[in-house]
């Protein structure tokens, strides 16, 4: 992930220039000249492709144009700040870039300059990723969309829809990036034949490549292939694309199991680096896709070159990325050529860093740990390497399922809606022209009634025409209406959605935070009471914030046409107790105790999900509102359960009215109840409150159509 993200980052900034001298601006008397003189010359050294490290010199260059720079110049200290940004980042001090960006960000803003803004959102992007902040992504990443959606700007749309790809790429949502990577190459692929600019050159070898790296992801190489060969004219415009391209031309073709053209590239690529002082991460990556290759295809005599070479090349590097990979695939050759506890030796070290980095390839670091323990006769230890590669392995299908699942929904739901809203306002337009034609004709035919009464009859047949078309576009309206209709309601529900999460989300992650902080900065203070006590906190918040987020959730797909539940047999008694447990800890802070006598053979045909939500907040309800020291007890009834618990304080009129609501208000108590009502709904389920004497009863009743066995 770490090195996908380093990556697309360093491609979006790289071009071709000259390197630059320092200008001298005594020369100039007035301020503006100097300033304009002094971000040419940071330019130039951004720019450069000389070789040369500029970027610390990049870095004081622009601090010094900060000191230049009138307090009310917001447009000129927004760049200067993006040159400091700049220069930080390709120095390895991430903390210190993402501050300057958004201090650019916050000039760009004053100075309502789009291109400022939508500049430093793109790069924000990128760096909140790497520091893995989510909530500064998204943030900077709405940002840039509300720029995008009020401007015409072509630059500011390519880099916008590069950064959005950028986004989405790295959240794993293919199919939306690699939207918007087409539509960054369609509107700079007109002027590639005709453009003798360098760097517009080379930004298009560049979104190629990006799109080529969405294709490789998803497993179309001979789409990817055809992609890199698209860009290949235009990356010589810039020396470290160039190099890009042949590893990537060397990977491409590995994929295709076409190992003599991946050998053709990766020599190339050998002579072009051979004598570059620094170290190309490029010629680490083409040799362990070659050595992959042949140790995959039992060639392993084969892939020792190779493997010897990347390790050399990623020790002089000193990078922790490339390190972990030559040791991954190193300790792959070993284990083929039967030096297991070599092999065991360089696994152990390459797995923490993949935890860190890749779960995809930390997944495959445990198969061949497991591998290479059978061989070496370790069964225990294989067993347990084995077991958590499928623990893994099963939690990494489920959540790309689920990922793609939510890409494909939401881009064919966008599509189809933009694609009905546009078809229909091209019929109507072309129905209103009609119309106005035909009462132009209808004048005319008038004016020359009494000249002949074919005319007449003519104009006879134009009216009846127009009665046809006003009956046509009626219709068109009205199924403008119905989508109008329809997509207010999804508005709707997105707004209450919206609503929800910030006001049910906002609170637990706040102590989240606050608990991490405290947890970081002042460690030394807390007693090991305490760190428990504190620990203890945060594992209560974090699961209190999963829970609300999974009935968000499955409550905001509830409200969907297209989801349904999935009905099967379900044990209700397993659910109650798994349920149980999970309010375990809330329950025992009240000294409450949690009984069910539910049978261990009540099942129910029904959504195991949907019942799961239900019963949590129910029981949840029961914990809150339940008097200290007193006792729940859950019992079965015919086609349904009841929760019953001690409560001086509730008043069951007013529960019974809540869930009758249809407005969820997430300021107000009963959110949970209100989800649960809906999720009920969805089920042909029914849930009430009653008063049995002391006790306040919840009752879950199923139609007969869910029948019980």
């Amino acid at each position: 992930m770490v090195s996908k993200l380093l990556t697309l980052f360093s491609l979006v900034f790289i071009s071709l220039a000259l390197l630059s001298q320092q200008p001298d601006i005594s020369r100039f008397t007035d301020t503006k000249q100097k300033i304009s003189a002094w971000i040419s010359y940071c330019e130039s050294l951004r720019l450069s492709s000389s070789g040369k490290n500029n970027f610390p010199a990049l870095e004081q260059a622009a601090m010094k144009g900060i000191s230049m720079t009138p307090a009310d110049d917001d447009a000129d200290k927004a760049r200067f700040y993006f040159y400091i940004a700049f220069g930080c980042y390709y120095q390895v001090k991430f903390d210190s870039a993402q501050y300057y960006y958004y201090q650019s960000l916050q000039e760009a803003q004053k100075a309502k300059s789009a291109e400022s803004i939508a500049a430093a959102c793109v790069a924000l992007i990128s760096v909140n990723f790497q520091l893995r902040q989510q909530d500064k992504v998204d943030s900077c990443k709405n940002i840039l969309q509300s720029v995008m959606d009020t401007t015409h700007n072509k630059k500011i749309l390519q880099d916008g829809y590069s950064g959005m790809a950028s986004y989405y790429q790295q959240k794993s949502y293919y199919s939306t990036s690699q939207d918007f990577l087409i539509k960054s190459i369609e509107l700079r692929k007109k002027e590639m034949d005709t453009t003798s600019n360098m760097k517009l050159r080379a930004d298009y070898a560049i979104q190629c490549y990006m799109l080529y790296k969405v294709y490789s992801n998803t497993d179309v190489p001979e789409k990817s292939l055809e992609i890199l060969k698209e860009g290949w004219p235009y990356a010589k415009a810039s020396p470290p694309v160039y190099i890009r391209y042949f590893s990537s031309f060397t990977e491409a073709y590995i994929l295709l199991g076409n190992i003599d053209s991946a050998l053709h590239y990766e020599k190339q690529l050998e002579e072009l680096t051979k004598n570059s002082p620094i170290v190309s991460s490029e010629m680490v990556s083409a040799n362990l896709n070659i050595a992959k290759y042949y140790i995959e295809h039992k060639q392993v005599d084969k892939a020792l070159p190779y493997i010897t070479m990347a390790d050399t090349l990623a020790a002089k590097s000193k990078s922790p990325i490339l390190i972990y990979q030559a040791q991954l695939w190193n300790g792959r050759y070993l284990e083929e050529s039967g030096k297991y506890d070599q092999a065991i030796s360089l696994l152990l070290q390459s797995l923490p860093v993949a935890k860190q980095i890749s779960r995809e390839q930390y997944v495959e670091g445990l198969k061949y740990m497991a591998q290479a323990q059978k061989d070496a006769g370790n069964l225990n230890e294989a067993i347990q390497y084995y077991e958590e590669y499928q623990q893994q392995s099963d939690s990494l299908t489920k959540e790309m399922i689920s990922r793609n699942f939510a890409d494909q929904e939401t881009r064919y739901q966008t599509s189809q809606k933009e694609q009905r809203i546009v078809s229909l306002s091209k019929e109507n337009e072309v129905r209103s022209l009609e119309l106005r034609n035909a009462s132009r004709t209808r004048l005319f035919l008038i004016l020359g009634l009494v000249a002949s009464g074919v005319i007449a009859l003519l104009l006879y047949f134009i009216y009846r025409n127009k009665e046809k078309l006003n009956k046509i576009l009626n219709e068109r309206n009205n199924q403008l209406d119905t989508l109008n209709r329809e997509l207010a309601l999804a508005n709707d529900t997105k707004a209450k959605l919206f609503g929800i999460i910030g006001h049910d989300l906002r609170s637990p992650i706040s102590q989240i935070v606050q608990l991490l902080h405290l947890q970081k900065e002042k460690p030394g203070v807390l007693s090991e009471e305490d760190r428990a006590r504190h620990e203890r906190q945060l594992k209560a918040a974090s699961e209190n914030v999963l829970e609300t987020m999974e009935d968000l959730l499955l409550w905001s797909k509830s409200q969907m046409k297209q989801f349904s539940p999935q009905y099967r047999l379900v044990n209700i008694a397993a659910i109650v107790e798994r349920e149980i447990n999970a309010v375990h800890q809330r329950a025992e802070e009240k000294n409450i105790t949690i009984t069910s006598v539910v049978p261990d053979d009540f099942i129910l045909k029904t959504d195991e999900n949907f019942t799961s939500v239900i019963i949590r907040n129910l029981l949840q309800n029961a914990v809150r509102y339940s008097d200290n020291s007193t006792t729940i007890n859950i019992s079965a009834a015919d086609q349904g359960i009841v929760i019953s618990n001690q409560s001086a304080q509730t008043n069951v009129e007013e529960l019974n009215a809540l869930l009758q609501s249809k407005r969820i208000d997430s300021k107000k108590a009963g959110l949970g109840l209100q989800i649960s009502n809906d999720l009920a709904s969805s089920l042909k389920a029914k849930i009430f409150f009653r008063k049995d004497h002391d006790y306040l009863s919840a009752v879950v009743q199923w139609s007969d159509n869910t029948s019980s066995v």
